[in-house]
Parts: C-alpha cells; structure tokens; sequence
C-alpha cells in the first residue's frame, strides 16, 4: 500500500480538526440554545404562575378568579383539587403533580408541552393545583433547525477545510518541493553547482534550504579538491615513472656504458625514493582524514625533540652551506605523539633548507608562551609571496621555489593536520626577501599516556 505524502497528511490532519472543531461549536451552540429555551420556558411558566396566583383566591368558600386565565400569553393554565378533580381550564395530559418542578409531557394528540405545578393553599379550605404548561413546538423546532443547520453546515465546512488544507499544505511545502527538485536534478546532471537559493522568511524551511545550500557546497568542493587531488597525484607519480622507465631503457641499450649504466641506477635510486616518499605522505594524509591514524599521547619536553630535528638536518644544510642553530626556552612540555610531532617538525626544518638562501640560516625553536607550547622554525630565505600565502597548506600546491626545488606539495598539508590531531594549529609569517617563520602552536602541559584516535 502506498504510503500517503507529508502534504496529504496534513491535508487530511487538518481538515479532520476543522471538522472536529466545528463539530464542538455547533454542539456548544446547540446546547446553549436548549438551555437558554429551558430558562425561557421556566421563567415564563413561573412568572405566570405568579400572575394567576395573584388573581385566584378563596371567598366564604367559594374559589374566584379575577381575571379570565386563558387569556394569559402563550400559557395555558388550569386548576385541580388534591384528588386530580379537573376546577378551571381543560386536562391535555395525565400527569402526577410536583411542585416547583419544570416538566415534560405529552398530549393525547402527541404535542409536548412543559408544565409547571404549583400548590395553593386558603385558610379553612381545601388546598389546590395551579399547573401553567406551554407548548414546547418551537424548542422542538429549533432543535430540527439546529441538526438541519448541522447536516448543512458541516459537510460544507469539512470541504471547504480540505480545499483550504490542501492550498494552505502545498504553499507551506513549496521550499520542499524545490529542494527535491533541485536534489533531484543534481543527481540527474551530476551539476553540483546548483543551489536552491530560496528567498523569503527565514523559517525552519530556509535554515533546511540554507543548510542543503551549505552541504552542496561542501561537496561542491570537496569534489573539486578530491577531482585535483586524483589530478595532482597521478601527474607527480608520471614524471618520476617516465624518468624511470626512460633511465632503464637507456641502460639496457647496447650505447650505455658501465658508468651510464651506474648513473642511471642512481638516478632511478633517487626518482624511486621520490616516489615512496610521495606515497607515505599520501597514505598517512588519506589515514588521517579517515581517522584511522592512532595517536600516543605522552609528556615530552619539547626541546628535546626540537635537538633531534636539529641534528638531523644539519648535513643536508651543510650541503648547501647553510648553518643551523637552535633556541631553547625550556623546559616545554606538551602532550603529543612523539613520532608524528617530529614528522611534523622535521618536514618544517627540510623545507627551510630546501628552499631557503644557500649560505643562509635555519633556526629551530622551543619555547612556551600564553599558555602554549611552541616549536618554530626559521629561515632567512626569499619568503612567500602574498598571492601564494592562502594557499601553502592545500595538498599539491606548489609556489614557484617548491617546483624549483621538486617538491611535491604534501609537506605542509601533513604538517597542518598532525597540528589538528594535537588540538593545536600552525601559524605562518614571512617577509619577500627575508626569510619565513612556521609555528606549531600545541597546548601546554598534560597528564599520563593516552591513545586518542582511530585504529
């Protein structure tokens, strides 16, 4: 059985309420009305009780009656001894007497009346009843009236209350249709460049269409940034797999010599090694994003590890003249995973000696400040550039000194997300012409070992 729309059930949900409304006024009304009748009907029998007992008394024996009691509006009234001895006025109905006490009954000839006895008593005489009765046509009347009105009203009300639902439903779910609509033509087109856009109240309906606008994009760009990245990585893999099939093409020719056979080797040694560093980044990069990289978190002086980065890079910077020097401002201590901090660190130190001036300087720094365990490094190279500056934490970005150098554009984006796994961040400041400055920023202090992370 097909399930009924959001639209359908509303539509029904408040038509059946109007109904339900309409339903308890028209009772409300209608039993108002029958107690306004009764009170009507009350009143009158017991003011013209009053009446006729004003104009009936007893005289030497004798009842006497002033005025002609028919004559009295709408009421009827006669007189009985105790026995039920019909004294003035006609019987229409046999009924026991009550006094005070407004009644119904019925005439022989089917007529409903309302009738009202009341007990009179005479000094030295017999008492008698005073019963006053009144037609009760028009209550019935108005009670046929008001269930023909009813029968009427109510099933017009009820249409009317769906038609109106249902305009009221489909304008209400207008935002929703257009979302589907749009939702439903990105998966036809695959264009996620579309965007609902909707204007007009800020109701939960467009925070729903702000929200999808925000989620499409998201994936607009991450599309795009998973789009480059395939693009990016498959060029920095093809250049170094070109050279190396054309490095061993050549050595396996009958030109090549032992020693062109030997430089070949290193230079495959050196693309080969190119290409698994480029994979371990990519691997620990697509690792971490997955949250599948376990962090070990322990209490580590960062000067410590600030040395060991030193030293590690020092041949690579006497290679290229360049001196190393280090600021400790210590102890600082931190919680992070030893390994991967020195990763971070240590990319940070390569990069400012692959790129920064020959004969120049690296400095590495630990230091504490405003709460916060920091490590720096420092370079006196050519800098970056304002229009490059957004864009060195993107995966594969190259500026034009990492192209010169061959880098491919991982170091950074690995750095900024081991900073992340840390709760900490990286900051940037450089100067064209005088040399940049990377911070890894960490909290301060810690307590004992633990594992954050996935497995």
């Amino acid at each position: 059985m097909k399930r009924l729309s959001i639209k359908a059930r509303v539509t029904i949900w408040y038509t059946l309420l109007v109904a339900l409304i309409a339903f308890l006024a028209a009772l409300v009304l209608f039993l108002s009305a029958r107690r306004m009748m009764h009170n009507y009907y009350l009143e009158t029998l017991t003011g013209t009780a009053q009446l006729a007992l004003d104009d009936i008394r007893m005289e030497d024996g004798e009842l006497e009656i002033d005025r002609d009691l028919d004559e009295l509006p709408s009421v009827r009234v006669a007189l009985f001894t105790t026995s039920g001895e019909l004294i003035y006025g006609r019987v229409r109905f046999d009924l026991p007497f009550v006094e005070g006490e407004m009644r119904t009954a019925t005439e022989r000839s089917g007529g409903e009346w309302y009738v009202l006895d009341t007990r009179m008593e005479f000094d030295g005489a017999e008492e008698i009843w005073l019963r006053c009765y009144i037609s009760a046509d028009a209550a019935a009347n108005l009670g046929a009236l008001s269930m023909e009105l009813a029968a009427l009203i109510l099933p017009m009300l009820v249409v009317l209350a769906g038609v109106g639902g249902y305009f009221i439903a489909r304008r209400a779910f207008r935002p929703v249709t257009r979302i589907t609509r749009t939702a439903e033509s990105i998966i036809d087109g695959a264009d996620l460049q579309k965007r609902i856009a909707l204007e007009g109240a800020r109701d939960e309906l467009y925070r729903l269409a702000k929200v999808f606008d925000d989620m499409l994009d998201r994936l607009e760009r991450s599309f795009e940034r998973e789009r480059r990245f395939t693009s990016d990585a498959s060029h920095e893999l093809r250049t170094p797999v070109a050279a190396i099939l054309a490095q061993t093409d050549f050595a396996l020719s009958e030109l090549a010599t032992p020693e062109d056979r030997m430089e070949a080797l290193r230079d495959i040694r050196l693309r080969a090694g190119q290409m698994s560093t480029l994979i371990n980044r990519l691997l620990a990069l697509t690792r971490m994003d997955a949250g599948q990289t376990r962090v070990e978190l322990e209490r580590i002086d960062l000067c410590d590890l600030a040395e060991v980065v030193a030293a590690q890079i020092e041949d690579g910077a006497a290679e290229r003249g360049m001196t190393v020097a280090l600021s400790l401002d210590g102890p600082v201590w931190a919680r992070c995973d030893q390994t991967m901090l020195t990763q971070a660190l240590l990319n940070l130190a390569e990069n400012a000696v692959k790129y920064g001036r020959e004969d120049g300087h690296v400095r590495v720094v630990a230091f504490a400040r405003d709460g916060e365990a920091r490590l720096a490094v420092e370079d006196d190279g050519p800098g970056i550039s304002p229009e490059a500056m957004p864009h060195i934490f993107e995966r594969f970005y190259q500026g034009d000194r990492s192209r010169q150098a061959g880098g491919a554009g991982l170091g950074l984006s690995l750095v900024r997300l081991i900073a992340r796994l840390h709760g900490g961040r990286v900051e940037v400041e450089s100067t064209l012409g005088q040399g940049s400055r990377f911070t890894i920023a960490l909290p301060l202090e810690g307590g004992e070992t633990e594992n954050v992370g996935g497995g």
